[in-house]
């Protein structure tokens, strides 16, 4: 037990010098909830995860990919700009706009299937963010939508955080006047949601 305690050590230790050489870059590529609607610079998810993984001891940079309104069609369409930025890795988050705009759920993962393939191909390992459908959606709509993000994660063998909204929706303390968007809290909140996988993320980019 002792021994397997050292290794673990020793793994870790050798996992942080490889990263103090030159930084893990993480794409956080997606929509409002990644780009920071209505916070400050700061306040956004890339930064706030960037810290919490610093914190860590991982030297890791996030880049923030995300553009308020994008649906999965969106984000697929802008999708060469994430690969010229070189990433490491992918912390990947739509759908959320999928479901206002009512796109059509085989269209939604079609999208989907077209950027994880794409970010795969280019070599690019993946954490999927999963969201639900709210409430107040058609019912056969959410029983649509809402297992895409599990389907996905199955048939890439993809880490997959289920859904993002569980982290902060519903709780006034940490949305912003519009009852939707996280606030600096909500957003702190989905970092820690995430930051066991995004660790992990990050350490099997130097595997």
């Amino acid at each position: 037990m002792e021994r397997r305690s050292r290794q673990g050590k020793a793994l870790d230790q050798r996992l942080k010098q490889r990263m103090s050489q030159h930084p893990i870059r993480i794409t956080c590529f997606g929509d409002s909830l990644t780009e920071g609607y209505g916070l400050h610079d700061n306040e956004a998810l890339p930064v706030v995860l960037e810290q919490m993984l610093r914190d860590e001891g991982l030297n890791v940079t996030c880049l923030n990919h995300g553009v308020s309104g994008d649906t999965a069609g969106d984000g697929l369409a802008r999708i060469q700009n994430v690969l010229n930025a070189k990433p490491d890795a992918a912390i990947v988050e739509f759908g959320a706009n999928d479901t206002f705009v009512g796109e059509l759920v085989t269209t939604t993962r079609a999208n989907f299937i077209a950027i994880i393939e794409t970010l795969l191909g280019n070599d690019i390992p993946i954490l999927l963010i999963g969201i639900t459908a709210l409430t107040d959606m058609d019912d056969d709509y959410k029983a649509e939508f809402d297992p895409i993000f599990m389907e996905l994660a199955v048939k890439y063998d993809l880490p997959l955080f289920p859904d993002i909204l569980s982290c902060y929706f519903g709780n006034s303390m940490m949305t912003l006047m519009d009852g939707m968007h996280p606030n600096d809290q909500g957003v702190r909140a989905i970092a820690r949601g995430i930051l066991p996988q995004a660790k992990e993320l990050a350490q099997k980019v130097t595997l």
